[in-house]
């Protein structure tokens, strides 16, 4: 088990404008420009990046079932499918904190709806940032071993029952880092992020 604390990573404007629907920086708004500059700068001090991973074994004891690292069993169909190649799997969790999330709601309470706006839209570009930021970690890992990383997945995607997240995130002992699940399998930190990357062997060369 690998922790941590912080996870350097970068979280660029473009970002942002596109979890606020902007395609290109010509179509905000001058005034809601000024407030994401503002958002950012001081959003930045509160964010407080921190990621658990371990690498864990994955079998496929019978068609449509994948067991990872022995504990988590799911039969879903795209896990199967993602996973049924691999040697290995890279599981992670990681969060921004609460302390974005707490302002945020600290400005939404006084009453400012659009800086709160902004803030979630900054949160959320930060948490893609660092997802990004891990999923690469792995991908060198198995690449020096000679393997394929695939895209990282998690419960809640495809067909994979969000549920899952509750073994999930048990394998890792996520709450070393302050991640803890809700009654309806949801993370908090809201900002928080779960993932498995697969290594397998590359496909012999026809």
């Amino acid at each position: 088990m690998t922790i941590v604390d912080p996870v350097p990573i970068d979280v660029g404007r473009p970002m942002v404008l596109l979890r606020l629907g902007y395609r290109r920086p010509s179509q905000v708004p001058a005034k809601t420009a000024r407030l994401i500059d503002e958002v950012m700068e001081q959003g930045r001090s509160r964010l407080a990046p921190k990621a658990i991973y371990r690498e864990v074994a994955v079998a496929v004891p019978e068609a449509g079932v994948t067991v990872i690292g022995e504990t988590l069993r799911s039969t879903s169909r795209s896990v199967y499918d993602r996973f049924a190649r691999c040697r290995a799997v890279f599981v992670f969790a990681a969060t921004v904190g609460p302390a974005l999330e707490d302002w945020g709601h600290e400005l939404l309470d006084a009453g400012e709806m659009t800086r709160s706006l902004l803030i979630d839209a900054f949160g959320s570009a930060a948490a893609t940032a660092l997802g990004m930021t891990i999923e690469a970690l792995a991908g060198r890992s198995f690449r020096d071993r000679g393997l394929v990383a695939t895209k990282r997945y998690a419960p809640g995607y495809g067909d994979w029952d969000l549920a899952d997240q509750t073994p999930l995130l048990a394998l890792l002992d996520a709450a070393r880092i302050g991640i803890r699940l809700t009654e309806h399998h949801l993370m908090l930190p809201a900002k928080s992020i779960t993932g498995v990357v697969g290594g397998a062997l590359p496909n012999p060369a026809p």
